[in-house]
């Protein structure tokens, strides 16, 4: 499948999936009801309106920039690609904490200090969803807004997702490419990475949901919310988080991990 449906088709179905509407949303996001039927027969949204919708949405700005196809902004893209470098070992030994340690690890990396951004933010890789299709939205969710290459989506994939999906570097980019088929397991286990709700993208991609998924995964939403709070960290200040991550895994005796499978699987680090 290639080629997606303009923005205002996508936005359509997730509002029919939420069982809402655009009155509604115009209200609640406080834009012109005509401007949003604008969209929805065909206009291409603006970027102001992109980020009015975020809020009303409950969505990241940034990921429906990729829906509809656009450039995202500077000041919505990670702030250093360099800082990727560490997300391998933090998630392994986040996804290994306990909630109350993977809480104060979320508190430490809200608390950390904005750094002024040196440039624009270049991501691994961008795909153009109009020749590749709804793998490459995905794929520019994970590369261009949270910073990960593919082998660090590969890996934190293996660690935040429901069922523990195993796939390469490679076939990710080929989902990306639109040359292997986002599935409804794939689609499922990317929602949980993205922290994007499943049903949500699944109404949107038109992919539906597999039956029988896995329950929800407290540890692995953790993770992939503190994917999202870190793409706004510097190289340094994500040295520093990684390294704190690492102690406080270090002072849990392992009889308490109840995550020690991603430290003994294919993606383990030492301790």
């Amino acid at each position: 499948m290639t080629g997606i449906p303009a923005f205002g088709l996508l936005l359509m179905r997730l509002l029919d999936h939420r069982q809402s509407d655009i009155s509604s949303l115009s209200q609640v996001a406080g834009v012109p009801e005509d401007e949003l039927r604008s969209v929805v027969d065909g206009l291409r949204p603006s970027p102001s309106l992109l980020q009015a919708l975020a809020p009303a949405l409950n969505l990241h700005a940034a990921d429906l920039f990729a829906m509809a196809g656009r450039d995202v902004p500077d000041a919505l893209a990670p702030l250093d690609a360099s800082a990727r470098q560490y997300i391998d070992d933090l998630v392994i030994d986040a996804i290994c904490l306990p909630a109350d340690r993977r809480s104060q690890l979320r508190r430490l990396v809200r608390d950390l200090p904005q750094e002024q951004r040196k440039g624009s933010f270049a991501a691994w890789r961008v795909f153009d969803p109009h020749k590749a299709g709804f793998g490459a939205v995905v794929a520019n969710m994970l590369y261009g807004n949270r910073n990960l290459g593919c082998m660090e989506a590969a890996k934190a994939l293996a660690c935040c997702s429901n069922g523990r999906m195993y796939v390469s570097a490679s076939t990710i980019v080929l989902i990306a490419r639109g040359q292997i088929e986002l599935t409804p397991d794939r689609l499922a286990n990317l929602a949980t990475l993205l922290d994007f709700p499943a049903g949500d993208l699944a109404a949107i991609t038109g992919v539906a949901l597999p039956d029988g998924s896995p329950p929800e995964d407290p540890a692995a939403a953790d993770v992939a919310a503190l994917l999202w709070d870190v793409r706004r960290l510097t190289a340094a200040q994500m040295q520093y988080v990684g390294a704190q991550a690492a102690a406080m895994r270090r002072a849990i005796p392992d009889d308490a991990i109840d995550r020690e499978f991603y430290a003994t699987g294919p993606y383990r680090t030492s301790r």
